[in-house]
């Protein structure tokens, strides 16, 4: 007596390099909502966009902190220091995410427990062998590494600034704001996507090259706050500010953001920040190649 054990037909069916790609990032940019810590923490990197919101309901009488909604009282005269307080220009919704302070602490936090961390990570867990199992390629492992780190940097970096200034728009009273504000905003927010993209390939650079997630995060958090110390530091004493602006990896980045938007900043110099982030991308990228080279991936 027989009985049938109803195998399935197997099919060969040619997969894309995208397709193999995208469920590594998306199982990347999904990493910190695994655990209720990482879900805090993204959503306590979220609190500057959150707070300017908050700001933005107050000033156009959302929230009713006074008796003439704030925004009626900014005018075009306002100082170039003091642009970044008015919804009326592009820089409201640009400068939180530029500004070492919010912007840079909270970027450093996110990346640092992610990008940093994402292929270091797998290779102390021999996950490498993806390499193999799945037909990947080392550096097509490394850009869907990057996409991953890149989209869920990108929500805090981009997509906030977006939802404010879609916000203000809505809250306006006419469509002069959005006339005002659009070519400039678009600009600048294209720049920060582009700038982000940089900023989060040096942190998989750097976690592809570093011995450990431990030593990844170190080294990360290093080249964020170190460069802009020792920035700081060489500006004083050769008494030139635009040091600053052109060695502090983060700086760097805005010095970049602001030129193409033509957003104000004071005493930068362009052509050493774009050094800056060269040097360091070709170096990190350097190191990076020469580590994930298949024969020594699982070292």
């Amino acid at each position: 007596m027989t009985q049938s054990l109803h195998y399935r037909e197997l099919r060969c069916e040619r997969t894309t390099g995208y397709a193999r790609l995208w469920p590594l990032a998306r199982q990347e940019a999904l990493t910190v909502f695994r655990t209720k810590w990482g879900v805090a923490l993204y959503l306590f990197c979220l609190m500057p966009g959150i707070g300017r919101l908050i700001m933005l309901l107050i000033m156009f009488g959302v929230i009713q902190f006074g008796p003439v909604p704030l925004a009626n009282r900014f005018d075009g005269n306002m100082p170039a220091g003091m642009r970044h307080l008015n919804p009326n220009d592009a820089s409201f919704y640009l400068h939180s995410t530029l500004e070492v302070m919010p912007g840079m602490v909270f970027f450093m936090l996110l990346t640092t427990m992610i990008v940093a961390r994402s292929v270091a990570r797998d290779r102390a867990t021999n996950a490498l062998e993806l390499y193999w199992t799945r037909g990947i390629s080392p550096w097509g492992y490394l850009l869907a590494k990057w996409w991953g780190g890149y989209l869920i940097t990108a929500t805090m970096t981009v997509a906030l600034p977006l939802l404010l200034w879609v916000s203000a728009c809505l809250l306006a009273d006419d469509w002069t704001l959005f006339q005002q504000t659009f070519a400039q905003f678009f600009i600048g927010l294209g720049a920060i996507a582009a700038v982000t993209g940089l900023w989060t390939m040096i942190g998989t650079f750097v976690s592809a090259s570093a011995g450990s997630a431990n030593g990844a995060m170190v080294i990360w958090c290093v080249l964020l706050v170190g460069t802009r110390a020792l920035g700081g530091i060489l500006s004083g004493i050769l008494k030139d500010p635009e040091l600053q602006s052109c060695l502090s990896f983060w700086e760097a980045g805005g010095v970049i953001v602001r030129s193409i938007a033509d957003l104000p900043q004071q005493r930068t110099w362009l052509g050493g920040a774009v050094a800056t982030m060269c040097v360091l991308f070709i170096t990190t990228m350097l190191l990076a190649r020469r580590r994930m080279r298949v024969k020594e991936a699982l070292q």
